[in-house]
């Protein structure tokens, strides 16, 4: 079975479902279809696909780009994930089509969640570890 680097090198893009819940409630595990393509134009609050330094494959957002090192975290996490470069990103996610057909465009999706998990991770982390600490945090 090829990898993600070798199917987005021959292809220029990817398209497979995630296992995990850092970026829910946007993207829901073994639930949604993703799709990412090989691009090296990122910017604050794309949600890129990248390979961590234990060879794990991850999808997260972008909270901030300083110089060659991309500051990323899952929107359901409360810690942001160490720090990548620009080398060890993929692609960036652009569409995501969910259980029940409807497509999200990320180009033209202008919600608030976007600048929510980019602008305040700190006021969203404290209230999902508050959640998490009294017990009121629900996944399925």
């Amino acid at each position: 079975m090829p990898s993600f680097e070798e199917v987005l090198d021959k292809d220029g893009e990817l398209i497979f479902t995630n296992v995990g819940y850092s970026m829910y409630p946007l993207i829901k595990e073994r639930e949604d279809i993703l799709r990412i393509v090989k691009t090296d134009a990122f910017k604050k609050g794309d949600i890129i696909l990248f390979k961590s330094e234990i060879d794990h494959y991850v999808l997260h957002r972008i909270l901030k780009i300083k110089k060659d090192k991309i500051i990323t975290a899952g929107d359901h996490n409360y810690r942001k994930d160490q720090p990548i470069t620009r080398e060890q990103a993929l692609g960036k996610l652009v569409s995501i089509k969910k259980k029940d057909g409807k497509e999200i465009d990320l180009a033209k999706d202008k919600k608030a969640r976007k600048f929510f998990y980019t602008n305040f991770f700190h006021v969203k982390a404290f209230f999902q570890m508050l959640g998490t600490v009294l017990h009121l945090r629900r996944v399925k």
